[in-house]
């Protein structure tokens, strides 16, 4: 079994989330001060504090999904826990759909790996780790691989029966 925990800043979440309420309250009162009559002609004014408020929203949403906080990974032989702040969420190495690993131009500073289960995706950052994340990519492709080259094996042999002549 492989552990690996990813470690979040509370303080960079804390910062996204008041920024984008920041900017939803400020959108607002753009919005309020073209629709009160200040500046009632300028639509692209109004449209722009639209996109602000949208913005403003989307950041502060999107600060309370599970990746932005701290999550413990755990690589078993037949499946990969997700430890997160919501509980722990399973994934047999069936369920995984891809992973890919993505390397900088120098490798030694960090690497990410990226997995899709689904409709999640889990982005696996590694500073300077290199040994842990070939580990890791190691273990996650060799038993996806295992998954596939199964499906395709078991593929061939039904054509195969399906293809065979009929004696005469």
């Amino acid at each position: 079994m492989i552990r690996y925990h990813v470690k979040r800043n509370g303080k960079s979440r804390n910062t996204l989330r008041y920024f984008g309420a920041f900017l939803f309250v400020f959108g607002g009162f753009l919005l309020y001060l073209f629709f009160a009559g200040m500046a009632s002609t300028h639509v692209i004014g109004a449209f722009f504090g639209a996109l602000i408020m949208l913005y403003g929203g989307y950041l502060f949403i999107h600060t309370f999904e599970e990746d932005k906080y701290d999550i413990e990974y755990e690589f078993k032989d037949q499946e990969m826990v997700v430890k997160h702040r919501k509980g722990e969420t399973v994934y047999t190495y069936d369920q995984i759909d891809d992973v890919t690993l993505v390397v900088p131009e120098n490798e030694m500073i960090y690497s990410l790996i990226l997995i899709r289960a689904g409709k999640k995706k889990y982005l696996i950052p590694f500073s300077y780790k290199k040994e842990a994340c070939d580990k890791i990519y190691a273990h996650l492709t060799a038993r996806v691989t295992e998954k596939e080259l199964k499906e395709e094996i078991d593929k061939e042999a039904k054509e195969e029966l399906h293809d065979t002549p009929d004696s005469k």
